[in-house]
């Protein structure tokens, strides 16, 4: 009976000596089997602000329109005024007064006339008695000017003649030229002398202008 129970204990232990080492066995891994698994990179994002760049468009640049130098009053034709005229005015000036009236109405005008042949001619009288042919050619040769007519009379103690002084050029040099007998009717410019009674045209010269820096 005790042999019996030796053999039993002995036995019982073996069985739970093996039992043991079993289970060490399972739950232990070996060294050279833990490996740590090669974890993954995480992925790693970057926050970026993206500025918008404004398109560069091209402004248009507006052209400035050349300004003229002169007022409308300056470019404005001339107006005959009514003190002069011997239809409108019952009183005589004194002749001076006439000739200068006349004067300040031709100056810087672009005057539209019909020459001795017949044919339209045009000049432009400047302020300072400079005179340019139609064509703008500045006449260095002549004086422009107004003096008293033969044929004033009570009434038509308007009229006057257009004249010009010689400077060179010519034989005449020193000498002043009746050009045309000019007189105010029917509220016209009209051109006797030389030729048969004409209208004349008197328009703002800008010719004339620009040479005397107006």
């Amino acid at each position: 009976m005790t042999r019996l129970n030796a053999v039993t204990l002995a036995s019982l232990c073996l069985f739970f000596l093996s039992l043991m080492v079993a289970c060490t066995s399972d739950t232990e891994t070996p060294a050279q089997n833990s490996v740590p698994a090669t974890s993954a990179p995480e992925p790693t994002f970057v926050r970026a602000t993206v500025t918008r760049v404004p398109i560069d468009t091209p402004t248009p640049t507006a052209v400035a329109k050349k300004q003229s130098r002169f007022t409308a009053e300056q470019l404005a034709d001339p107006v005959f005024p009514d003190w002069l005229d011997p239809e409108l005015s019952d009183e005589q000036p004194e002749d001076e007064a006439i000739f200068e009236g006349w004067h300040e109405y031709m100056s810087n005008s672009f005057v539209e006339f019909t020459n001795a042949g017949g044919e339209p001619g045009a000049i432009h009288l400047c302020d300072d008695g400079t005179v340019f042919d139609g064509n703008g050619e500045i006449d260095e040769t002549i004086l422009w000017g107004v003096a008293r007519s033969p044929a004033i009379s009570s009434s038509q103690w308007g009229t006057v003649m257009l004249t010009v002084d010689i400077l060179s050029g010519f034989d005449e040099v020193g000498r002043t030229v009746t050009v045309f007998v000019v007189s105010r009717e029917d509220g016209k410019v009209m051109q006797t002398g030389s030729t048969a009674p004409a209208e004349m045209k008197f328009t703002r010269s800008r010719l004339c202008l620009e040479r005397i820096g107006a």
